[in-house]
Parts: C-alpha cells; structure tokens; sequence
C-alpha cells in the first residue's frame, strides 16, 4: 500500500528541512542499544479499520513509539538528530511504513504483522541501526 500523498509530501518537505550530515563520522557512546533513547520519549496508540500516521521530530535523542492495530495502517516518521530512536508496531491485513533519520547512532524497529506489510527505511550519518520484523497475522 503506497504512501498517501500527504505523506509523501511531509516526506519530501522534511528532507529539504534536515541538515546535511553526510561524512559524519561519530562514535555511538554505550552498547549497541544506543543509551540516550529515553529522553524526550513521544508515544502514539491507534485502534481501528483505517489508521495513518505522519511524525516529523527534531530533537536530539528523542523516541518515538507508535503503535497501530486494525485494518489499514499507514505511518511515516522523520528525525533529525543523533541518538534517535523508532519503534513502530503495526498489525492488521495491511500495514506499510516509511521511516527517515539523519544524524548518527540512531536506531529503527519496525515489526509488522498481516499480510501486505512493506518498509522503507532511510538512514544517513554513521552508527545507525534498524531492525524489520514482518510475518503474518497473529492469531488471538
């Protein structure tokens, strides 16, 4: 399920806003689980048939945890910064996501349960991680 143009738009929108860190070369401090993550901490819970989601964030080490259960899920999050991190849990007969950050040491989770999941991930900067869990429909 492609993107709503409105999303498309924020996305595009968010881009030209972010600054240009490319040839960064940073250290990510800690272990891998990247340890500034629970500072600044936005999080989201949708339920229903048709969810979309669009989160456009510039803190530095901020997190965002959206969580959307139903039919038809859509969500698109950009960052800007160092030490990011994104969680995203989707459920439901269709889930799509798109996922922008920029900066170093950030970090992306996307876990996807139904049967029309797709992911697009962007990551710019050094020290950057993401991790996409896609499967089929629970059963309760």
């Amino acid at each position: 399920m492609p993107l709503p143009l409105f999303a498309r738009r924020a996305l595009v929108l968010a881009g030209l806003c972010l600054p240009a860190l490319a040839g960064a070369a940073e250290t990510c401090p800690g272990d891998p689980s990247m340890a500034n993550q629970d500072r600044g901490t936005t999080t989201i819970i949708r339920g229903g048939t048709g969810n979309t989601a669009t989160i456009v964030r510039g803190d530095p080490d901020g997190t965002i945890r959206l969580d959307q259960h139903g039919n038809d899920n859509a969500a698109l999050a950009v960052q800007s910064g160092s030490g990011e991190k994104l969680a995203i849990s989707q459920s439901g007969a269709t889930a799509s996501a798109e996922v922008k950050q920029d900066g170093a040491c950030n970090d992306a989770e996307l876990t996807q349960a139904g049967n029309g999941n797709a992911a697009t991930v962007h990551q710019s900067g050094s020290g950057n991680r993401a991790v996409v869990r896609q499967g089929p429909q629970l059963e309760n």
